[in-house]
């Protein structure tokens, strides 16, 4: 019990007991007994190079191989002293690591064409851009909406507001003047 120095007199029912305050968090190292096992640094030094190559022939990309090891190793850290095989918890983590990355491609894949335009050789594109700009903007429109995005006929005519009748002759015109123009 510490000792304090009383100046003056205190009446005891004056003296408000301490306030209990909580500890101060402790921060430990993750490193087990001396005969426990490995330490978490050992399993890192000696099952990471493993691992990326696991990750790398399941990925195909480096990258992709690294981050998931070190994720995997992420979690390990914070079961590490729950866990007995460390290693065995490492490979089934970047496994499903690689899984997981593979189910997320599949979708990027899957969905692409609706972000990006497909490539197109910068001749090609100087060269059509050249046809169409030919073309009367109502035209142009016409041929951009039905075959570059793909879009329905109807669609088309609905978007450019004319019969449909009318967008399949326009077609038909701006298609013959692209004719004459890339024959030239």
């Amino acid at each position: 019990m510490p000792v304090t120095k009383v100046v003056g007199s205190v009446d005891v029912n004056d003296v408000q007991p301490e306030v209990e305050r909580p500890a101060a968090p402790v921060l430990r190292l993750v490193t087990p007994p001396p005969d426990e096992g490995p330490s978490f640094e050992e399993v890192y030094r000696r099952h990471y190079a493993r691992m990326v190559r696991v990750a790398l022939m399941l990925t195909g990309s480096n990258e992709a191989a690294e981050d998931i090891v070190q994720e995997a190793y992420v979690q390990l850290y914070g079961r590490f002293d729950r866990l007995g095989d460390a290693p065995g918890y490492l490979y089934r983590t970047v496994v499903n690591g690689c899984r997981s990355r593979h189910r997320h491609q599949r979708v990027v894949v899957r969905f692409q064409h609706l972000f990006a335009p497909a490539p197109v050789a910068p001749s090609e594109t100087d060269e059509t851009w050249a046809a169409l700009a030919r073309l009367s903007p109502r035209r142009r429109a016409a041929v951009v909406l039905r075959y570059y995005a793909d879009l329905p006929l109807a669609e088309v005519a609905e978007i450019l507001d004319c019969k449909l009748g009318t967008l399949k002759s326009m077609l038909h015109r701006a298609l013959d003047d692209l004719k004459g123009v890339v024959g030239e």
